[in-house]
């Protein structure tokens, strides 16, 4: 296993979890051999059920298509994948933990605004767009919702992942009264 695990900041809470992977060429490995045989999905799915795995078949995915055998096995939260090349003498290993949580998910509690109407500056009004809150909106100054925009990476956007305010932009400041509540 890696030294590092791997650190998930798009879920609330974050989590981390560990993978390995690792590919594997055979000894007599021969441009004219392929690992492949028509046999070995069978096989793997008998040995990781041997050692008490939920194996299964699986069909390749378009960009994957390469691989002609795809066993993955799960077995308390954990995921095996084993992958043979069809035209290549190579397999592929891949290992994932399940996801564990950093921290107990603490529920967001709305702050106070910065600026009430007994508190607002002669000649001002309150912000329509906070009430005065002085933070976004839509993010209550969080700068991350679900559903929103990808990170600085791009990508698409995922419902079940936090992504940057689309409001905002993670500056967390409302943006019509940058901050003060009041305009």
């Amino acid at each position: 296993m890696p030294d590092e695990p791997f650190m998930d900041t798009g879920t609330e809470p974050p989590t981390y979890l560990h993978t390995v992977s690792n590919r594997v060429r055979a000894q007599d490995a021969r441009p004219a051999r392929a690992a492949y045989a028509p046999g070995l999905a069978a096989r793997a799915i008998a040995l990781l059920s041997a050692d008490g795995w939920q194996a299964t078949e699986q069909i390749p995915e378009p960009r994957l298509a390469s691989w002609g055998v795809v066993v993955a096995g799960r077995r308390d939260g954990r995921e095996i994948t084993v992958s043979v090349a069809r035209d290549r003498d190579t397999v592929r290993y891949l290992g994932r933990t399940p996801a564990l949580a950093l921290y107990a998910q603490v529920p967001h509690v709305r702050p106070e605004p910065v600026v009430t109407e007994r508190t607002l500056l002669p000649g001002r009004s309150l912000c329509v767009e906070c009430d005065g809150l002085g933070l976004c909106p839509l993010c209550e100054g969080r700068g991350w919702v679900l559903d929103g925009l990808p990170g600085w990476g791009g990508g698409p956007r995922d419902p079940h992942r936090l992504g940057r305010c689309p409001e905002c932009l993670t500056q967390r400041v409302c943006p019509r009264c940058s901050g003060t509540g009041q305009y």
